[in-house]
């Protein structure tokens, strides 16, 4: 019984939601990041992000207690809250707050890494999205080219374990080089032409 419950978990990990799925998040999503973001918001890396937490689903809580559709700890959400009071009372099963907080904390994390591209910007966003904006900037600090993320930076361990290491390392390129290309119809996607 628990292999075929380990073997459930492995398959939606490697293929979480189709883009169905993820629809009915469009109109919310999109009207909070072309307010946040502008026009050329990268609409699909931001719902491919939604893709790789939860697969979509609002009311999800993960083995590593990561709630809703952007999966926040209670830590992230408490200082998503102290950022963003106007969000209101934090609601991490909620897309109408869970949203426009991923959002926002994106936007806040994308303000203190660096990239030589916005590629490379959003990479370390997302690795700073997983595992925490301390390692990024650590390992940006040890990089002899601190802007560019992939087959540089990324292989920089500035801390974790082994095993959080790697999986943070491939969350980047899970988010743009797999799940992203399944709404490339949802506006302008980051990356085309980078080979990882």
């Amino acid at each position: 019984m628990l292999r075929a419950v380990v073997a459930l978990i492995g398959m939606w990990l490697a293929n979480p939601a189709p883009a169905a799925d993820c629809a009915p998040f469009r109109k919310l999503l999109t009207g909070h990041a072309h307010r946040l973001f502008g026009l050329d918001a990268p609409i699909p890396m931001f719902i491919a992000q939604i893709t790789q937490e939860s697969g979509c689903r609002p009311g999800v809580t993960a083995w590593d207690n990561g709630r809703g559709l952007a999966q926040f700890m209670d830590g992230t959400t408490e200082q998503v809250a102290r950022l963003y009071p106007d969000l209101g009372t934090p609601a991490p099963y909620s897309p109408a707050w869970a949203i426009p907080a991923m959002l926002r904390y994106n936007g806040w994390l994308h303000a203190r890494v660096r990239g030589d591209t916005e590629c490379d910007r959003w990479a370390a966003v997302l690795k700073s999205y997983n595992a925490g904006l301390g390692y990024v900037q650590r390992a940006q600090r040890r990089s002899h080219t601190p802007g560019v993320w992939f087959n540089a930076t990324e292989n920089i361990n500035a801390g974790q374990g082994d095993k959080n290491f790697e999986y943070s390392r491939r969350y980047p390129r899970l988010i743009l080089f797999k799940h992203q290309p399944l709404y490339a119809a949802w506006g302008a996607t980051l990356c085309a032409g980078v080979a990882p």
